[in-house]
């Protein structure tokens, strides 16, 4: 329990705060912690991501204006979450920019205007975040072993009670299933272990393709085209954005046949490792 005034933590049972007297709520320090998302000088760009967020689950994501900046703060257990849906945020105002523009220029207006307006509209631009072979390598072979080792665990500690080793008994019944759950947690391990194997194959396999796309990007951009894609009417915080969706359009537009997904973490990387710095 926690007291969203005061910041006091409290045992469950506990409703009202000691030193408020507020009423207290379920929760971890990390839901009540407050950190700043972004920092908008457009009122109404604001505004739309503020519902976006507050749409997607981001219930408590606030305003607050300072000086004609408009910042947006979320709590800290949902900063990464919100950090995913502000760039599927970002990506679906810019397309929608560079539609309006190429209408604007002289477009025959025979392409029609995908609505984005809506906190609808703007959900479907997002995607999910892609894990790299290397770190699921990782997690599967961990969550494998963790199985196996539970599992025998179980099976030795259930091989003590009968040896009657321990003074613990269990009726037949009840000593079966918990044999069959430990032996389940062991096959599962092992299946996990196996899997793993399969995707250590295919680390190398995607660091080359990946060594290949950023080699592509380096033939293909420049620091003046990063620097028409900029605006200067916005923070560098909006601008990364920005150049980071334009790299995973380039991207998805010329390797088509990969994830998207997969395309963004690259642009991403790319962004961090060559551009960054010009920030």
């Amino acid at each position: 329990m926690w007291c969203p005034v005061c910041k006091t933590e409290y045992q469950k049972g506990i409703t009202v705060c000691a030193e408020c007297g507020s009423e207290l709520v379920e929760g971890t320090e990390d839901d009540f912690l407050i950190t700043g998302l972004c920092e908008l000088k457009d009122k109404e760009a604001s505004a739309k991501l503020l519902e976006y967020l507050q749409f997607s689950g981001i219930t408590n994501a606030e305003e607050k204006e300072n000086e004609g900046v408009y910042i947006i703060t979320v709590p800290q257990s949902q900063a990464k979450q919100a950090e995913k849906l502000m760039r599927g945020f970002m990506i679906a105002q810019q397309e929608e920019q560079d539609k309006e523009a190429a209408l604007n220029a002289g477009n025959d207006g025979s392409q029609e205007k995908t609505s984005n307006e809506t906190p609808e509209g703007i959900l479907n631009n997002s995607s999910k975040t892609y894990t790299k072979k290397a770190d699921e390598y990782k997690d599967t072979r961990t969550s494998g072993i963790t199985f196996i080792i539970f599992g025998l665990i179980g099976i030795a500690y259930l091989v003590l009670c009968k040896l009657e080793i321990l003074p613990l008994t269990y009726n037949e019944i009840v000593f079966v299933l918990l044999l069959c759950m430990f032996a389940f947690f062991i096959a599962g391990g092992f299946a996990s272990v196996i899997k793993s194997g399969k995707i250590k194959g295919q680390i190398s396999e995607e660091e080359e393709l990946t060594k290949k796309i950023k080699l592509w990007l380096d033939e293909n951009i420049t620091s003046e085209i990063v620097g028409s894609w900029k605006d200067a009417n916005v923070p560098d915080e909006e601008n990364e954005l920005i150049v980071i969706s334009k790299i995973g359009a380039m991207l998805s537009g010329y390797y088509t046949e990969l994830d998207t997904s997969y395309l963004e973490m690259v642009a991403d990387e790319y962004f961090n490792e060559k551009i960054s710095g010009s920030f």
